[in-house]
C-alpha cells in the first residue's frame, strides 16, 4: 500500500487574517455558482462548496468590504470552475477548440466597459454556459476600475488561457513538458488573482510603479511560490489523472525519483521563493524612494505588498483547510472529471 504524501513544512513569516465576512462571503459565491448554472449537479456543488474559496478570499484580503470581497471571491469560483473544465474533461484534451473558446471569453472582456449581452444562437455550448456569469462579472467589475486596470487584467487573463492552450496541446499530442518550460509557462497564472488585490482595497497600482524592475520580480516571487505550492497540493490528485502539468510530478520524471522526495525538493524550491519574496517586499520601498518616488506611489507600494503578505500566508493556510485537492474525490478516483458544461 502507498503511504499518503507528507507535506513539507514551509515558512511564512506572515501571520494569516481572516475577514469576519467569510461566513457571509461563502454562503454569496455558493448563491452566484449555482443561479448561474456553473454547478449543475450535485458533485460539482459538493466540489465548489468542499473548496471553501470564500475562506481563501477571506483569507486572501481580509480587509475588504463585503461588496468587494464578494466580487473577487465570485471571480475566483468562476475561474476556478473554468479552469476545472479546462484540466478535468474533454476540452482539455482539444486545444483548437479550446483556443476559440478562450478567444470567445475575452470577447466578453472589453478594457473600454461592458458589452451589450449577444445572442448565444449557434455559440459553443461551453462559453453558452458561462456568458452570462461573466457578463455580470464584468458590469460589476467596470463599476469600480478604470480601464487601464481591466486593460492589465484582461491581458493577465489572456496570459493564462495562453499556458491552458499549451497544457490541452500536450495532453492531446501525449507530450511531457521539460522541468524549465514547465516553470516558463506556469509563472502567469497567478497574476489575474493578484491584480484583485486593487479592488479589495478600493486603489490602483500606478503606471510607474508597474514599471519598477524590482516591483515585477516581487510579483513573480510571490506567484512562483504560490502556484508551486498549489502543485505540491494537488500533486496526488494530478498523478491519478494522468496529467502530467504539475512541477511535483514534472520533477520527479525528470530525476526519476519517488512522489515524497521530489515533494520534498520542490518544497525546498518554494521556500527558495517565499524567501526571495519577503526579501522584495522589505527593500521596494527604498528603490521607490531612490526612483523619486511620490507619495501616492509610496503608498501605492504599501498596499499592494500588504495584499501580497495576506495572499502568501492566506493561501498557505487554506490549502490545510480545502477539499478541492483531495485525492479521493470519487470523480477522481474514477477518472472521469467533473460534469461537463
Amino acid at each position: 500500500m502507498t503511504s499518503p504524501l507528507r507535506i513539507p513544512h514551509i515558512n511564512v513569516e506572515f501571520p494569516p487574517r481572516i475577514s469576519p465576512l467569510a461566513h457571509r462571503v461563502e454562503g454569496h459565491t455558493r448563491e452566484f455558482v449555482s443561479r448561474f448554472g456553473l454547478v449543475p449537479d450535485e458533485i460539482s456543488r459538493r466540489h465548489h462548496e468542499d473548496s471553501l474559496l470564500g475562506t481563501l478570499m477571506a483569507r486572501a484580503y481580509p480587509y475588504a468590504e463585503f461588496s468587494e470581497l464578494s466580487l473577487v471571491t465570485d471571480w475566483i469560483s468562476c475561474m476556478l470552475v473554468l479552469d476545472d473544465q479546462f484540466d478535468e474533461t474533454r476540452l482539455g484534451t482539444e486545444p483548437d477548440r479550446l483556443r476559440r473558446v478562450c478567444a470567445t471569453v475575452l470577447g466578453w472582456l472589453p478594457p473600454e466597459g461592458v458589452p451589450p449581452v449577444a445572442d448565444p444562437l449557434g455559440e459553443d455550448s461551453f462559453t453558452a454556459a458561462f456568458r452570462p456569469a461573466f457578463h455580470d462579472l464584468w458590469e460589476r467589475t467596470c463599476a469600480c476600475t478604470s480601464p487601464v486596470w481591466r486593460e492589465r487584467y484582461t491581458a493577465h487573463i489572456a496570459a493564462f488561457f495562453e499556458t491552458c492552450i499549451w497544457e490541452a496541446g500536450n495532453r492531446s499530442a501525449g507530450r511531457l513538458p521539460a522541468v524549465d518550460e514547465y516553470l516558463r509557462m506556469r509563472g502567469c497564472a497567478l497574476m489575474p488573482y493578484l491584480d484583485l488585490v486593487e479592488i479589495a482595497r478600493h486603489w490602483e497600482v500606478p503606471e510607474a510603479v508597474y514599471g519598477l524592475p524590482e516591483f515585477a520580480e516581487m510579483n513573480q516571487a510571490l506567484s512562483d511560490a504560490d502556484l508551486w505550492t498549489n502543485d505540491l497540493f494537488s500533486c496526488e490528485k494530478e498523478a491519478l489523472l494522468g496529467d502530467p502539468h504539475n512541477l511535483v510530478l514534472v520533477h520527479q520524471r525528470a530525476h526519476g525519483t519517488d512522489l515524497q522526495t521530489a515533494a520534498d525538493a520542490v518544497a525546498r524550491m518554494i521556500q527558495v521563493r517565499v524567501d526571495r519574496f519577503t526579501e522584495l517586499a522589505a527593500g521596494c520601498f527604498e528603490n521607490a524612494r531612490r526612483a523619486g518616488g511620490d507619495d501616492r506611489i509610496q503608498e501605492a507600494l504599501e498596499r499592494h505588498v500588504e495584499g501580497l503578505r495576506n495572499w502568501l500566508s492566506g493561501q498557505l493556510q487554506w490549502r490545510f483547510e480545502t477539499g478541492r485537492f483531495d485525492p479521493a474525490r470519487p470523480e477522481i478516483v474514477n477518472t472521469s472529471g467533473i460534469t461537463p458544461l
